[in-house]
């Protein structure tokens, strides 16, 4: 599928689980971990009830992410979500299958998901970044990074997964005031 077969998760040798890198801040944050397809995601944390409901901050790192040359258009698959990056690239995350026809490669390792869910959600990327319309480019926390709209109420920052620790920890930071916190991806 790929050229650059070493981003790809599935090239993983000795049976390694995938690990995000947001994974220290999490154990820290007292979650519980599941083996799931090939990754160690964070599936509970203690008071996530709470947090869902106002707003809940997520690591969706295992989620599988294709960049597609040239850039897609309709390309329909319900369990995707796709976004144009450029006129001649775009980003899939989640889908069940990849494109035909064009040059795929497999960033699922190189980019994490971080998903901000819940009725406070939208205030807390609005204090995250100086952006207006989603989806959409730019300065997240300080650092380049794509702001996702996949449904009401939720945004997902995809970013280079150098900064996980980082960014988790200054969105648990943001969000708290709201009556926010870490969330497992089981409530969501």
């Amino acid at each position: 599928m790929s050229v650059l077969e070493f981003l790809s998760v599935s090239a993983a040798s000795d049976g390694a689980l995938a690990r995000s890198s947001m994974e220290r801040a999490q154990r820290e944050a007292g979650a519980r971990f599941e083996e799931r397809d090939g990754w160690l995601i964070p599936v509970g944390l203690v008071g996530e009830e709470e947090f869902r409901s106002t707003v809940g901050i997520a690591d969706l790192s295992h989620l599988s992410k294709l960049e597609v040359r040239p850039a897609l258009d309709g390309f329909d698959d319900e369990n995707a979500v796709h976004y144009r990056i450029s006129p001649r690239r775009s980003l899939v995350i989640g889908g069940s299958e990849a494109p035909e026809g064009q040059l795929v490669l497999d960033v699922t390792a190189a980019l994490s998901i971080l998903a901000l869910v819940g009725p406070q959600a939208e205030a807390a990327i609005r204090r995250l970044t100086h952006l207006h319309t989603f989806p959409s480019g730019g300065e997240v926390a300080h650092i380049t990074a794509h702001v996702l709209n996949p449904a009401e109420s939720a945004y997902w920052i995809v970013f280079p997964q150098e900064y996980g620790h980082y960014l988790w920890h200054v969105a648990v930071d943001v969000a708290q005031p709201l009556g926010g916190g870490p969330i497992g991806v089981d409530a969501l």
